[in-house]
């Protein structure tokens, strides 16, 4: 059997069964009810088993041939500890104040660490402006992500599908084998945390630990953006993105009953209009599952961002339909089925415009 096979497995086993654990004690000891403390975050776990893990695999398997760009030790430090820092905040009111400028300095950090050969976000650009678009879209990744928290399991299973993406982009060689190793050992850290946050959620993800996994996932697609994967992992955050810029329209709008963003979110419409949140969670990751799919398939694209606005009208729709399907007169099955056909039914028209279009 292939060792890099045995040794992905491993890690990843180790990813998962880590946090397993600690959110397992948690669970018993009513996580719900107890006094704030850090070694009860959500977040502590991912940051002790991914750390150390993380390290030992770019010591042992890191190979500088496998880069576009480059890659050091410092690229994960930075962002897991300003992540931990965030994820702090939450718990003591002497940080929290600052958790604004703690934000701020830890996306800035991490995107300074970056080297200039892997600053190819827009290669036509010159690496320092690279450098600041990154640090943007970073800070604005990590401070929205706690609205990707919009329900049970919703946080996780976004995560998950980013990281199971780049390890699928890893194992097609499309992008470096040690950042498809880290996003298998994101992928098992976040399963276990879906595991745990699935409806009824048995243990609670507060926004600080939100902000402290957007920062981290961040901090591994940038990466993958030096590898030339941006628009990939674009793609593969697709559902949030839309769905939070869809709240946040609402919220413009200034009627007083879209002034919650939260209640914005699609989950919380969905279950609003009386679906199950088990229910809602299930559908929204079965969205998720198509933008994985897109998402996989652009590293193969001849042109780096073909697939980003077919994707973006796919999720859209897709989007409306999880905020408006009549939940209680209909089941998961009845409700999948709907929604396929009305997606076949989608692609039937766009194939009869193209045939018109090539007849005239």
């Amino acid at each position: 059997m292939n060792m890099n096979f045995l040794i992905t497995l491993g890690l990843a086993f180790l990813s998962f069964v880590v946090p397993a654990v600690c959110y397992s004690v948690m669970a018993r000891k009513s996580n719900f009810n107890r006094k704030a403390s850090l070694t009860n975050t959500a977040f502590l776990p991912l940051f002790a088993v991914l750390l150390p893990l993380m390290l030992l695999a770019y010591f042992f398997l890191y190979d500088g041939n496998d880069f576009i760009g480059s890659f050091n030790p410092w690229q994960i430090i930075i962002p897991f500890a300003g992540a931990l820092l965030i994820s702090a905040a939450g718990v003591y009111p002497r940080l929290e104040r600052w958790f604004p400028l703690i934000l701020t300095v830890a996306v800035a950090l991490s995107a300074a660490v970056i080297p200039d050969s892997a600053l190819r976000f827009i290669p036509s650009l010159e690496p320092w402006v690279n450098r600041i678009i990154i640090a943007a879209a970073g800070l604005l990744f990590a401070g929205i992500y706690r609205y990707a928290n919009s329900g049970d399991g919703m946080l996780a299973s976004q995560s998950l599908t980013v990281s199971i993406g780049i390890g699928i982009l890893g194992a097609l060689n499309a992008a470096p084998f040690l950042l498809g190793i880290f996003g298998w050992m994101y992928t098992g850290a976040f399963a276990a945390l879906l595991a745990f946050s699935w409806h009824p959620s048995r243990i609670k993800i507060s926004r600080y630990d939100a902000t402290a996994c957007g920062l981290v996932l961040f901090a591994l697609m940038a990466s993958m953006a030096g590898e030339g994967a941006a628009s990939c992992c674009i793609i593969l955050s697709l559902f949030f993105l839309i769905d939070f810029a869809w709240a946040l329209l609402l919220k413009l709008t200034f009627l007083p009953r879209y002034d919650d963003l939260y209640a914005n979110t699609s989950f919380q419409q969905a279950v609003a209009e009386g679906m199950n949140p088990a229910q809602a969670a299930s559908f929204s990751m079965r969205i998720q599952l198509l933008m994985l799919f897109f998402g996989c398939f652009q590293a193969y694209s001849p042109t780096p961002w073909s697939l980003l606005l077919v994707s973006s009208l796919i999720a859209l729709w897709l989007i409306y339909r999880f905020r408006n399907i009549p939940a209680p007169m209909q089941s998961l099955k009845d409700i999948n089925a709907q929604v396929l056909e009305e997606l076949q039914d989608r692609v039937n028209e766009f194939k009869n415009y193209v045939k018109k279009d090539d007849q005239l």
